[in-house]
């Protein structure tokens, strides 16, 4: 099944069934994640992610604590984005940012606009093409301090649109990009991103040499 077909019909059994996540979209064991994460390290207050769709992980932090801000970068062309937004101003009013556009250009466009601006907390789950994954994963670097949680979602390579973000994060562990803190599988640690079906996988860690030095 081709791989826009294949969301296609997940995102209408997710109609059917909500317990379902849509495709581009967040798990029940992720939302608990971030909700627990945030929880557990008040120092997380300002939050960016690629991957915006139907603002499920963006509402995940922002109903964690009254005091995180989330910047979201998409390209708003699915038809689900303007209905999300709106809904997120409205529960949130205040506290919700949406950049439009390729995250290869926004997110550079963005550091370059915000000098100084540092997230505490980074989640990739935007274009899952691995050139997509890997740029977004490279420019959220200038974005970010020494202690910024990193995420890179979708690491299950059983599927077509998981490959290039488990590529992505087993090249930048092995490069020293990124100093790995844990993987989990649907919530729960595992040591290699193996699964199946709608098993969800994903990659937690930190950027190394953040201040100098490390990968340029």
């Amino acid at each position: 099944m081709k791989p826009r077909l294949m969301k296609s019909v997940l995102n209408r059994i997710n109609r059917l069934a909500p317990f379902i996540p849509a495709e581009g979209s967040v798990s029940r064991e992720q939302v608990q994640f971030f909700h627990r994460l945030l929880q557990q390290h008040p120092d997380i207050k300002l939050v960016a992610e690629t991957g915006f769709n139907t603002g499920v992980s963006a509402r995940a932090v922002l109903a964690a604590r009254a005091d995180t801000t989330v910047v979201s970068f998409d390209t708003a062309q699915n038809r689900s984005v303007p209905r999300a937004k709106t809904a997120i101003d409205r529960e949130f009013p205040g506290r919700h940012d949406l950049v439009p556009g390729d995250s290869r250009e926004t997110l550079p466009a963005y550091a370059r606009e915000h000098p100084g601006k540092r997230f505490d907390l980074v989640f990739i789950d935007g274009g899952h093409d691995y050139e997509v994954a890997q740029s977004d994963l490279f420019n959220f670097r200038a974005l970010s301090h020494d202690k910024t949680v990193v995420i890179m979602d979708d690491l299950t390579p059983w599927f077509r649109w998981g490959q290039g973000p488990t590529r992505v994060w087993q090249e930048a562990l092995r490069a020293g990009l990124i100093t790995p803190e844990g993987l989990y599988k649907n919530g729960e640690p595992v040591t290699e991103p193996t699964g199946r079906g709608l098993d969800y996988i994903w990659g937690v860690g930190y950027y190394r040499d953040i201040n100098g030095g490390g990968i340029q």
